[in-house]
This record gives C-alpha cells, structure tokens and sequence, in this order.
C-alpha cells in the first residue's frame, strides 16, 4: 500500500519504516535507551525508551532516541525488554506497562514476541503508535488480534493533510494511515484509541478531525485523548526554528 503516498512534497513515512528498521532492529531484537521507568500515564505504568521513529515531528519531545537513532541505545530482546518493564512495574504496583519516545510498531517480530510474553504475564501493554505501519498493513492489525492484555494508542499528528505535512515535514497524503490503522484494529477488534496533537489547530480544525473519526467508528469519540506538547528547551527552539507557535499556551518544561 506504499504507492498512496507518492505524489506529495516531502518524505514517505514507510520508506523511513524500513530505513529506520535497519538501524534500530537486528533480529528479534531492538534497540532502546532503558528499560523501566515509572511515568505516571495510565494512573502510574512503566514504560521503556524506544529508539527509532518513522516521522520526524518538529514538535517532538523525543531527542536522540528519534534524531540519532545510530548512535543511540543498544539491542535487547524481546526477554530483556519485558524482564526490565516487569521488574519495574512488580516494584511499583503497576498494571500497564510499554514503551515510548520513538515508534513501537518498528522491528513487528520483536513486538510480537514481546506481546507474547506480556499474554503469559498479569500486565498490559499499551502499544504507542503512530499509526503509519497499521494504516499500510491490514494484516498487522490481525496479527494483533489475538493478544488480549494489549491496547494499541493511534497518535495523529495534526487536524488534516496541511498541518500534518507543516508538523512532521512527512507527505499529506499518510495523513490517511492513522485513521486507517484504527479501522483496521477496530475491525481485527483489537482494543485501541485515538489521540490527535492539537496544539496547532483551531477549534473549528479540531471538529473537522472528529468529524473524520466519526466515520472510522461511531464511538471512537468516547475515548478520543487530545494532547497538547510541553515546551521542553530543545522543543522551544526546534519549534521557533521552523516558526511554529503553538495556538494555547504550552506548559514550558525546564
């Protein structure tokens, strides 16, 4: 499904998927920074830090896990990575646990076996995805499907074609993707939400976009997360470097 994103100005996110793929994933394995830490998302989870991403968002909060993946981490397995989150979350009392700060749908084998592990365990695990891969690939929805202690989040960035493009630098036309990744979990019945980052959107933008969700699904509203960014440093200067502003105040980060 590669060929619905070649006509746009700007990168194709699945010919970065596999770019990144063979940077970040060697094997089952994948690389990460860490392992287990406790963030307090979900009602308090642990979450490991990924590294490799199939976008490049200007707002992104995510530094050399997204920006320098080649000289970020190392490779774990599949074992190693549910070992440390499991450690982690027993220690903690939490019952969710993931990974973050890049994109989780890379390296499918790892994941798989990582999920594998997680059916076997009392956690869940919160995929965090942009949704670019699924959107391409109805039968990685499927592949899901039979996982039941996992809950995919679909991250779209921007309320349409031109702020995605303006927000990522990525062609318009993937825009599409995320909203069919959640068509094709929702139809795998995989559990899953959407979230969209409206910190550069109107009011009239924001409704235009649940309009869109609407027609993937009647009751994806219910659980729709709106996300705004925090303006960490490197995210301020990042940001006025292409000269993007956010519309509401953002909470500054020091």
């Amino acid at each position: 499904m590669s060929d619905i994103i070649t006509s746009d100005a700007g990168y194709d996110p699945l010919a970065l998927t596999h770019a990144m793929e063979g940077i970040v994933v060697r094997g089952n394995q994948r690389k990460y920074v860490q392992l287990g830490r406790t963030l307090r998302f979900y009602g308090g989870t642990t979450s490991a830090t990924e590294v490799g991403c199939n976008l490049r968002c200007k707002f992104c909060f995510s530094d050399k896990p997204v920006w320098k993946p080649a000289t970020t981490g190392q490779f774990y397995t599949p074992q190693q990575v549910f070992d440390g989150l499991a450690s982690n979350a027993r220690k903690y009392g939490h019952s969710t646990i993931s990974a973050s700060a890049s994109e989780g749908t890379l390296g499918r084998q790892h994941l798989l076996e990582l999920l594998d592990l997680v059916e076997q365990s009392e956690f869940v695990y919160i995929l965090e995805t942009n949704g670019m891969t699924l959107g391409a690939d109805p039968d990685f929805a499927l592949q899901l499907a039979k996982y039941r202690q996992l809950h995919v989040r679909v991250s779209i960035k921007g309320c349409d074609e031109d702020e995605f493009h303006r927000l990522t630098g990525a062609q318009r036309a993937a825009y599409a993707l995320p909203f069919q990744a959640l068509d094709n979990l929702i139809r795998a019945q995989v559990s899953c939400n959407a979230c969209v980052s409206v910190s550069f959107s109107d009011e009239s933008a924001i409704h235009r976009v649940k309009q869109r969700l609407l027609t993937v699904h009647p009751g994806i509203l219910k659980s729709l997360e709106l996300e705004r960014i925090k303006l960490f440093p490197k995210v301020r200067k990042r940001l006025a470097r292409y000269g993007l502003h956010p519309n509401k105040p953002a909470r500054r980060v020091a």
